[in-house]
């Protein structure tokens, strides 16, 4: 068995609990070595996470024959760039979401590795959490019968620093985020529905700044059609004066309803009643994913992640929001 040795592109957040951990905490895998902008930073991660290399820069980290695979932990505006300098150096990839700025970096970025012979992964993670792994077995089992409408609504209030210029996150930058929170957060939703009801087709959608606080959009309303016919329709709102955050799947004998980004109970409603299911987050919410890419790599698994899916969420993104980028420019 093959421990697939991995190398690190970025030490922010996300890899501090979520992802990083996964890493070297996944059977048969291991976190080699680590790069940031900021070496000081590389080297702190490093050593409180006892990771044994650290290089000046990526270019160091990809010439290391030892890496198998790298992690990308940067904003999109850098994902196709580094993900066509690993291809290149014969290196799998795994990439956070976004996938891209938009879907042609996407295309750009599948096509290079292709080529190179290397395995592309997008961290839409949530394919491999239980809680929504229990929302699929009801779908697949038809415990609410046959599927008809999928509805969408997440509301939250702006965070402390959207509220200034000189503290506001990278993610609402449009030319570092490539958009905001919807483009952030919302792509989850997207791509876990592709999951389920397999691809959206028909996407229409409206995108709007009504807080002003910053120039991406803060509002999104969307209506869609999967390629079962399940037709869905979702209202995104950043500026609201409180937060929800609700999903409801209706079909002809019943509903699954559930909160997407608390860890909180899915509960199943039909004529014999309600059923509640609480299936904690894991700690380390991407490393079951991760080991599907492990276990994908060493050939006893398949990762639950589709690559062209993830592309094909970006082009249902960049579709609902085009008329809002087009007056932005």
């Amino acid at each position: 068995m093959k421990t697939i040795r991995w190398g690190m592109i970025g030490c922010g957040d996300v890899t501090e609990v979520k992802s990083g951990p996964g890493l070297y905490k996944a059977a048969h895998s291991t976190l080699l070595g680590v790069t940031n902008r900021t070496l000081a930073k590389a080297e702190s991660y490093a050593s409180r996470h006892g990771v044994p290399r650290v290089y000046p820069d990526v270019a160091a980290l990809l010439a290391d024959p030892g890496i198998d695979a790298v992690y990308i932990a940067t904003p999109p505006c850098e994902h196709k760039a580094l993900t066509l300098q690993a291809a290149a150096a014969g290196k799998h990839v795994y990439v956070e979401k976004p996938m891209a700025m938009n879907h042609d970096e996407c295309k750009e970025m599948i096509a290079a590795c292709q080529s190179a012979g290397v395995r592309l992964y997008v961290a839409f993670y949530r394919r491999a959490m239980p809680r929504f792994l229990q929302v699929k077995d009801w779908i697949d089992q038809g415990a609410i019968g046959t599927l008809c409408t999928v509805s969408i609504l997440q509301r939250q209030k702006p965070s402390p620093e959207d509220l200034s210029s000189e503290t506001l996150p990278w993610r609402l930058h449009a030319d570092v985020a490539g958009g905001g929170k919807f483009l952030d957060m919302g792509v989850h939703v997207l791509d876990i529905l592709a999951f389920w009801f397999g691809p959206i087709g028909e996407v229409r959608g409206q995108a709007g700044n009504r807080g002003g606080l910053y120039d991406v959009e803060d509002t999104v309303t969307a209506t869609w059609r999967h390629a079962n016919g399940v037709t869905g329709v979702g209202n995104w709102c950043y500026v609201g004066q409180d937060d929800a955050d609700q999903v409801e799947i209706t079909g002809t004998r019943g509903r699954i309803a559930f909160e997407f980004f608390a860890d909180s109970p899915v509960r199943l409603v039909t004529s014999a009643g309600v059923k509640e299911v609480n299936i904690p987050n894991p700690i380390h919410v991407q490393q079951p994913f991760i080991q599907s890419i492990v276990d994908d790599l060493n050939g006893l698994g398949i990762c639950p992640g589709d690559t062209q899916s993830a592309a094909d969420t970006s082009a249902v993104t960049d579709r609902i929001l085009d008329s809002f980028r087009r007056k932005s420019e």
